[in-house]
């Protein structure tokens, strides 16, 4: 599991950001992934409360969505060296996944 910067823009007119995506899934033109973000709950979904933020140095809290996505790998940068997810994030991210995929 790695972090890259999706290339395109995502949110509204007045806050246009490029957050790091969780890269949990290869295949052969794609990557399956999951958003990194600073908030609690996207609408009325919570989001999955990361132990240690990923982000080396960073201090504040951070969440992955529980949202699988894929996007070509053409539309992703280059893997982000200083972010990291710790042994128990990375535990957790898996255990959701596999929950996700037994119900499809």
């Amino acid at each position: 599991m790695v972090f890259r910067r999706l290339k395109k823009e995502e949110g509204n007119e007045k806050k246009k950001v490029k957050h790091p995506k969780l890269i949990v899934e290869e295949k052969e033109d794609k990557y399956g992934y999951m958003g990194l973000t600073s908030s609690k709950k996207k609408g009325h979904h919570a989001n999955i409360p990361l132990v240690k933020n990923p982000q080396k140095g960073a201090k504040g809290k951070s969440y992955i969505r529980k949202e699988l996505r894929e996007d070509k790998k053409e539309n992703f940068g280059k893997i982000l060296e200083n972010y990291n997810l710790s042994k128990q994030d990375k535990k957790a991210i898996i255990e959701f996944i596999e929950k996700r995929k037994k119900k499809k």
